[in-house]
């Protein structure tokens, strides 16, 4: 049993290891969050935009505009903005990966012994 333990303690300690992030591991993810951010920024002000047009024409017991057409304009508004906003997202992610991809392709630096 006490095998068990300290084989289970060692992979632990090895997985954990191997989980420090580096500087551009930071960097990528500063990248998302940002990217993240404005797809989210995007969205908040088409969906009030959106509004707005449904307010402009009355709202009925469901929070849908009175009328068809204000109802259309208000759905395109915010199915652009969900478009526009998955873009950002997309490229956000992808400019991520490339600063990680140029970070796992460098060769290892061997440490400097004085």
């Amino acid at each position: 049993m006490k095998k068990f333990a300290g084989l289970g303690m060692l992979l632990a300690l090895a997985a954990a290891v191997g989980c420090e992030e580096s500087a551009v591991d930071h960097k990528a993810d500063a990248v998302r969050h940002d990217s993240q951010a404005a797809a989210e920024n995007v969205r908040a002000d088409h969906n009030q935009s959106a509004d707005a047009v449904r307010e402009s024409t009355g709202k009925d017991a469901f929070g849908n505009a009175r009328t068809n057409n204000a109802e259309n304009r208000a759905d395109a508004i915010e199915n652009s903005g969900e478009i526009k906003a998955d873009a950002i997202e997309s490229s956000g992610e992808n400019n991520a990966d490339q600063i990680e991809k140029l970070d796992n392709n460098r060769a290892p630096v061997a440490p400097v012994v004085p």
